[in-house]
């Protein structure tokens, strides 16, 4: 007697909601990572000034007088490296500095970049704060 063999059936695992969190998870690393660019705690000066478009490279002052590029600091002489290879490139270099920077420090790294070939460079202010 030949007995019949009941067919087992695999598992099967139901994949909506491994999908759904693993979408979920995508867009949480991907806003996380847009959104955390650090940045420096500068507090511009006040003043007028007119919106610029293009691309640009920008030079944070911190009130220490630390430079840095985005999050990397930089040493005087780096930063100036980078200001003349964006500004050969065309790109504008703007000075973030903050206002508690004394204005002599501000101006003898103005001085620095038009030494090195940098003949034009902008000033980053805020127009909301009271001047």
């Amino acid at each position: 007697m030949r007995r019949a063999r009941a067919r087992r059936s695999l598992p099967e695992v139901e994949l909506t909601p491994l999908v759904d969190v693993l979408f979920m998870l995508i867009i949480f690393f991907v806003l996380t990572a847009v959104f955390s660019e650090p940045l420096l705690p500068v507090n511009l000066p006040g003043a007028t000034g007119e919106r610029v478009s293009g691309k640009s490279f920008t030079i944070s002052i911190d009130r220490e007088g630390d430079l840095f590029s985005g999050d990397r600091a930089l040493t005087r002489e780096q930063a100036i490296e980078r200001a003349l290879a964006s500004f050969r490139e065309e790109k504008r270099v703007i000075i973030a500095a903050d206002r508690e920077v004394p204005y002599g420090y501000v101006v003898s790294f103005l001085d620095a970049l038009r030494s090195a070939g940098v003949d034009s460079a902008g000033l980053l202010v805020d127009p909301g704060v009271e001047r």
